[in-house]
């Protein structure tokens, strides 16, 4: 009688094969991948929308760079051109108005405007420059301080106040503020308030001088400061 093999053909019982996907090969916890199965549309969309989004953003900051370059380059033509120059600026802005080019085109027209002996249309320029920008702007103290001055020599000393007193906030542009602050109320006659100005100031500047005390400004504001307590 031949030995019974000990291993049964018949009783081996093929298990069926559990299909393995992408996801199962990276090893997802099963909730993971049904969540990903069950969702998978919502989710290609969604990445699709952000590669579309990133793609436009390099595309902006692409078309930004190229637009500032040759606006730059427009810029330094204008400003080197003998002739035609308030023509060549005005392209600038009209061009490329959204770049630093621009700005400083339209700043440029401004100081044209002055030279020109046409103080409103400087004013009014500039003042449209200032009001688009934050006070951490490295331009906002330079603004104001022009057009402080452009006011003053127009006669509106108010507004002139008003905009040296908001140089007056920004840091590092105090002591110039008051100082311009004490002449302006000089001007108007208001003593107490001029005295007051130059007072700051002197405060402000205390120690800053040369190394032999010698500071022209300060002995120049300390004697109008003299003159008005008497």
């Amino acid at each position: 009688m031949a030995e019974q093999n000990t291993l049964d053909r018949d009783a081996i019982k093929l298990q069926p094969l559990t299909p393995v996907g992408l996801l199962e090969q990276f090893n997802l916890p099963p909730n993971v991948v049904r969540f990903i199965r069950r969702y998978q549309q919502a989710i290609w969309m969604g990445f699709s929308a952000l590669v579309i989004l990133a793609v436009a953003a390099a595309a902006y900051s692409t078309y930004r760079d190229h637009a500032a370059t040759k606006g730059a380059s427009a810029l330094d033509a204008a400003l080197a051109a003998k002739q035609d120059n308030r023509r060549l600026l005005e392209e600038v802005v009209r061009e490329y108005g959204s770049t630093p080019s621009g700005l400083w085109a339209r700043i440029e027209l401004g100081l044209l405007d002055e030279r020109e002996g046409q103080r409103p249309q400087a004013i009014a320029r500039l003042a449209e420059v200032n009001s688009g920008l934050g006070v951490p702007a490295h331009l906002k103290p330079l603004l104001l301080s022009k057009l402080s001055g452009l006011h003053e020599q127009e006669g509106q000393f108010d507004q002139a106040i008003a905009l040296a007193t908001e140089l007056a906030a920004i840091e590092g542009f105090a002591p110039h503020a008051y100082r311009t602050l004490g002449r302006l109320n000089e001007q108007l006659g208001r003593k107490e308030e001029a005295a007051a100005m130059y007072a700051k100031y002197l405060e402000l500047t205390e120690g800053t001088g040369s190394p032999g005390g010698v500071d022209p400004v300060r002995d120049m504001v300390q004697t109008r400061l003299n003159l008005l307590k008497k």
